[in-house]
């Protein structure tokens, strides 16, 4: 169980819109999700069974020379009544970089017309763009239910959602059955954009999944499953342009889309202290975008306390049915406009590899502190669209 945590100094647009801080929030949320896990902990007269803490920082970068810092901090709480509660704490830091090209060039302005990003006078294209991010997650697990709460607030959007779930062991739980569900509500404000409408709008996503494990062998585990998700609302950028009919339009996608898919995996564990986790997934939707992915993983450990991992994936699309690269007349495709590349047909592929080293008690030990664990991870992506990204993450994990 993983939850997520977050602050955020943004509270400008939230005090306008009469949104409550998010700090405020994040207390509130976790004080009642403390009380409640208080609840089942007192009435089933339950002791602590374990807790653990743990910090990890995760640093993004790709080839537009875009940054993305990330802060997780996590609370985990084990009782001995079968009762866990997590929360998790996440600040996101997204750095744009302004328009490089030269003020009043041809190539400054096709960069303004199609940023993602609110550009309120012409000189803030070619300054950098900070956006700050604060989500906080808190779940709570109790036997063979499940429930969270999830918040998440920046200057122009704040979102909220809540989950569920339930799962069954049959059969010596050689078998388990899980049902899930939850249901996320937006608020979107968007901020002064010298070419585009930015009114105020919303968007809700409902999502299910149902899923199966089997344990096929006493070293290999089949999962197979499928999972629904409806949107509703404003579901393109608000700030994006697309040149259409010889002249930039805003960017407008069809308000509902319902999104379906089916997995299998296969998780295959080997003597000599390693294991093999196998995936493949068909999506497909009502914007006619069908996709087929392909992944493995092969974890070894090379130590009692040293673990390495290796990834691959490869990720294959078709276009959604508004998609063009050039649209003819301001109309777009049904009234459809799209300057998103993911919309578009594209593959891409993903490599990485992550090193997981646990400190034993006889290297570091703090008072109620045991077995730090540090983690490096480095992932390359690239896609048939010429983009990539070089994806750097490191982090500790503190146990007491």
């Amino acid at each position: 169980m993983r939850v997520q945590i977050a602050t955020n100094n943004r509270t400008a647009a939230a005090l306008r819109t009469g949104r409550v801080h998010p700090i405020v929030t994040v207390v509130t949320i976790a004080a009642g999700s403390v009380f409640c896990a208080g609840g089942v902990a007192s009435s089933a007269y339950a002791q602590v069974l374990d807790q653990s803490a743990s910090y990890t920082y995760h640093y993004f970068a790709d080839s537009d020379n875009i940054h993305v810092h990330s802060h997780y901090t996590d609370y985990l709480l084990e009782l001995e009544n079968g009762a866990d509660f997590q929360v998790e704490w996440n600040r996101e830091v997204v750095i744009v970089p302004g328009v490089a090209a030269v003020p009043g060039s041809e190539e400054a302005a096709d960069a303004i017309t199609s940023a993602s990003r609110p550009i309120a006078d012409v000189n803030d294209a070619f300054e950098d763009y900070t956006k700050l991010r604060d989500q906080i997650r808190a779940d709570l697990e109790y036997r063979f239910a499940s429930a969270g709460y999830y918040v998440s607030n920046e200057t122009d959007y704040f979102a909220q959602q809540v989950s569920g779930g339930l799962n069954y062991g049959l059969f010596g739980d050689n078998t388990n059955l899980a049902i899930g569900s939850s249901y996320g509500w937006d608020d979107i404000q968007p901020l002064a954009d010298q070419d585009t409408e930015g009114l105020a709008d919303s968007k809700s996503n409902t999502y299910w999944n149902a899923v199966v494990t089997q344990v096929l062998t006493r070293s290999t585990v089949l999962r197979i499953g499928g999972e629904m998700n409806i949107a509703r609302g404003i579901l393109h950028n608000p700030y994006r342009n697309v040149y259409a009919g010889g002249g930039p339009e805003a960017e407008l996608h069809p308000d509902r889309r319902d999104r379906r898919d089916l997995f299998v995996k296969l998780n295959q564990y080997f003597t000599n202290r390693s294991s093999l986790n196998l995936s493949y997934k068909y999506y497909t939707d009502d914007w006619g975008i069908d996709s087929h992915t392909l992944g493995g993983r092969l974890n070894q450990y090379l130590t009692d306390d040293v673990l390495i991992r290796y990834r691959y994936r490869f990720y294959d699309q078709t276009a959604s049915f508004f998609f063009m690269d050039e649209y003819p007349t301001a109309e777009g495709i049904d009234g459809y406009r799209t300057g998103d590349y993911r919309m578009g047909e594209f593959a891409s592929h993903l490599f990485g590899t992550t090193l997981d080293w646990s400190l034993g008690n006889a290297l570091f030990q703090w008072g109620s502190v045991r077995r730090p664990k540090l983690v490096f991870k480095y992932e390359r992506y690239f896609n048939s669209n010429n983009f990539s990204a070089n994806i750097f993450e490191s982090g500790v994990a503190v146990n007491f």
